[in-house]
């Protein structure tokens, strides 16, 4: 377990998981003060400010300081966006697995709203759900194999005044309550999270067994301690997860960040699947209010998805709405249809209001597929340049840009290109106006993941 010495931040290892001390010599005041005239890192500016500071009396030593200083500043600078509020320690892995400070909070708030007083963070990394979690009250035991994201969870625990308990170790292994055999008096008040490993020596793994710990182990993880969430990769297959478990896809500002897997109390409501769309990223440790909230679920069941032909209006999905397949709910809330089964595009007859589900389009008109009579198309009417956005074609967006050819001051088209049964399909589009804020409220959804099969050949 790791102990932390409050005076200047440092972190000391009673396991054997022990950090390099170049770490924690950044926590002194003089690291400190050293990672801080390193940021914001300047990739133009960076050798000039590693060899002055390698050349400082106090430094001079220590390469090995300086070096590690440039790391932390270089990844403070490039989590600026996602992670506002007070600097945090991070490793380079820990920076690319971290949960968004907006998303962890909401996992924090499940853990409060089912009466869950003590969680262990399995496989918890630098610790942003550690760390939302005792933000909100939690008592937190945080597990992990690697000692420098553990040291870099401390120290970022201790910046802002949290208190948050690690453990060095493999989570299968290592003795712990839920590893302990379910009884029914057990775990009472107590949960886990677990956010498996998802990559190798060889890069990003989808195959959920290939994760570490395994997708089996975390299912069973669940039937012994019920209060049990996952964080998983949007990509899962919805057939991975038990019906017992409610499955919820988050995006942020229109990214699909992650997939949370809840069983027990930790579900919200009866559905099984559903889509959350987080309007923008809150400050640091704040639990999203519900006007920054939209969720769509499946409460209602599926209804099968209208088809019929492109009208006014068209409409895109948020992509948390597409990959948990409540494309057909969303098109039965706001009066419209699909042109392909297959394809997650919706059309009405009069403007829709998907609210943040989706983004809204003017449908101008219907233009050639073919590459030769589309150039000369888009060039008639003016435009100077074009934004491809596409779905079950087989067309790379920059390349058709490109080959198109457009040129001078005019605007920039939008061009939809899809397919039907009939044949792809190429249309001009504008985007309306921002949709207004009555649509966020939470609705009822589908359980039918609206996937393209088949793609026509390229442009002509």
């Amino acid at each position: 377990m790791l102990a932390l010495r409050s005076d200047n931040g440092a972190v000391q290892s009673e396991t054997s998981g022990a950090v390099e001390p170049a770490l924690d010599m950044l926590l002194t005041p003089e690291g400190r003060a050293l990672v801080a005239s390193m940021t914001p890192y300047d990739p133009a500016s960076a050798m000039a400010r590693l060899e002055a500071a390698r050349a400082e009396p106090l430094w001079v030593d220590h390469p090995e300081v300086v070096a590690a200083a440039a790391t932390q500043a270089r990844l403070r600078t490039r989590a600026a966006a996602r992670f506002p509020g007070p600097p945090r320690w991070w490793t380079p892995a820990g920076l690319e697995q971290a949960t968004r400070p907006v998303v962890a909070a909401r996992h924090a708030d499940r853990f409060v709203e089912a009466g869950v007083t003590q969680v262990a963070d399995l496989g918890c990394g630098v610790g942003s759900d550690a760390v939302a979690m005792a933000a909100a009250g939690l008592q937190v035991l945080a597990v992990d194999r690697d000692p420098a994201a553990l040291w870099a969870l401390s120290a970022t625990a201790v910046d802002l005044g949290l208190l948050v308990t690690t453990r060095h170790g493999d989570v299968r292994t290592l003795a712990g309550p839920w590893n302990e055999p379910q009884r029914s008096d057990a775990h009472e008040g107590f949960g886990c999270f677990v956010d498996p490993a998802r990559r190798t020596d060889a890069g990003r793994t989808r195959a959920p067994e290939t994760w570490s710990p395994a997708w089996s182990w975390v299912r069973s993880l669940a039937e012994r301690v019920p209060a049990t969430g996952a964080k998983v990769a949007p990509g899962i297959d919805h057939a991975a997860v038990p019906t017992e478990a409610q499955v919820e896809w988050i995006s942020v500002g229109g990214d699909l960040v992650e997939a949370g897997v809840w069983w027990g109390p930790l579900r919200r409501g009866s559905a099984h699947r559903q889509a959350t769309v987080l309007a923008r990223d809150d400050t640091f440790g704040a639990i999203p209010g519900s006007s920054l909230v939209t969720v769509l679920d499946d409460t209602r069941g599926i209804p099968e998805p209208r088809i019929g032909p492109v009208r006014g209006w068209l409409v895109e999905p948020d992509p948390a709405v597409i990959r948990a397949g409540l494309v057909s709910v969303l098109a039965d809330r706001i009066t419209g249809h699909l042109v392909d089964p297959r394809i997650a595009y919706i059309v009405a007859d009069t403007r829709p209001d998907p609210g943040p589900l989706g983004t809204t389009f003017r449908v101008v008109d219907q233009v050639p597929f073919a590459r030769k009579a589309l150039r000369a198309e888009l060039r008639a009417r003016g435009y100077a340049d074009v934004v491809v956005k596409k779905r079950g074609i087989n067309v790379v967006p920059e390349q058709l840009r490109a080959s198109l050819h457009l040129r001078g001051a005019g605007p920039t088209a939008t061009l939809v290109l899809t397919r039907t049964d009939a044949g792809p399909l190429a249309l001009l589009v504008e985007r309306a106006d921002p949709p207004s804020e009555a649509g966020r409220t939470e609705l009822p959804v589908d359980r039918r993941a609206e996937e393209s099969g088949g793609e026509p050949g390229p442009l002509a």
